[in-house]
């Protein structure tokens, strides 16, 4: 990365777009600054406090006409699962767990499965 005039290169273009750089980004961008200048990570490490593993993950992400490149992602999964069960069903679940804490999870769905609102105790709590 050069700087011109005291200026960091594609300043303009990012100020053009009108997005200012958050206050995480800047440091990075501080580290890369002092890292273009020392070419020395483990210094730069030092000098800043961080692990040599998180200097080279923004390093590796930096791209010097991009700084929006230095801003944090989100961990966020790109897909959610969708839930398998209907609402209903997970409600009668619940109850029957509720009512019968000794069942597996073997016997609840079967239960479930069936019309009656009575559920028989299991066989081998008959006694």
């Amino acid at each position: 990365m050069q700087v011109h005039d005291g200026e960091l290169p594609r300043a303009r273009q990012l100020a053009r777009t009108g997005k200012e750089l958050s206050r995480e980004a800047r440091v990075r961008l501080d580290w890369m600054d002092f890292y273009r200048r020392s070419q020395n990570v483990a210094c730069t490490c030092r000098h800043f406090g961080i692990s040599r593993q998180t200097f080279y993950r923004w390093r590796r992400r930096y791209d010097p006409h991009n700084l929006a490149t230095l801003e944090p992602h989100s961990h966020r999964p790109h897909r959610r699962r969708q839930p398998t069960w209907s609402p209903r069903l997970a409600d009668r679940v619940l109850a029957l767990r509720l009512r019968y804490p000794s069942w597996g999870r073997t016997s609840s769905p079967s239960c479930c499965a069936s019309s009656s609102s009575k559920f028989p105790p299991p066989r081998w709590a008959a006694s």
